[in-house]
């Protein structure tokens, strides 16, 4: 089964799980919220333990334009070059947020406008679309466990 289709078969199945006895959905919600939104903060800020931490040891993020990269020591790197890329500023728009009814997987979208500096000095807008599926940890932090993100556009904003 390619990464992928795991990805998505997980997807289908989030609501599928069976209910935790006890399980107050709607304070997952919450805190999956509060998670989903602490990402785009520490992105911004350039804070790299902030960022890495927000990732499951596990994690897998799936960027457009290259191989998938896997494990902290990968989203380390990521957080990385996201505090050394000059200008780096995220626009969070949310559109969707589901925790599964076990209350210990969920997932988040989000519309993002991505602007920052390109390496010829230029000011570089994208918007993207940003699939995070986080996961309950034993510690009851969420962590992303697969991250995937599109390139919508370069420079226009969706639907124009």
């Amino acid at each position: 089964m390619s990464e992928l289709h795991r990805v998505f078969v997980t997807l289908a199945l989030l609501p599928l799980a069976s209910c935790r006895p006890g399980v107050d959905l709607g304070a997952e919600r919450a805190l999956l919220q509060e998670a989903d939104a602490r990402y785009t903060a520490t992105a911004n800020a350039g804070d790299v333990d902030g960022l890495t931490s927000l990732y499951a040891a596990d994690a897998t993020r799936y960027p457009p334009d290259g191989a998938p990269a896997r494990g902290l020591d990968e989203m380390r790197a990521f957080a990385t070059r996201v505090a050394s890329t000059p200008d780096f500023h995220l626009t969070r728009t949310p559109l969707a947020l589901h925790v599964a009814r076990g209350g210990d997987m969920g997932y988040t979208l989000n519309l993002l406008e991505l602007r920052l500096t390109g390496p010829d000095g230029e000011p570089v807008v994208e918007w993207l679309r940003d699939l995070h599926i986080w996961r309950k940890e034993a510690d009851g932090a969420w962590r992303i466990v697969e991250d995937i993100w599109q390139v919508l556009e370069l420079g226009a904003v969706p639907g124009d």
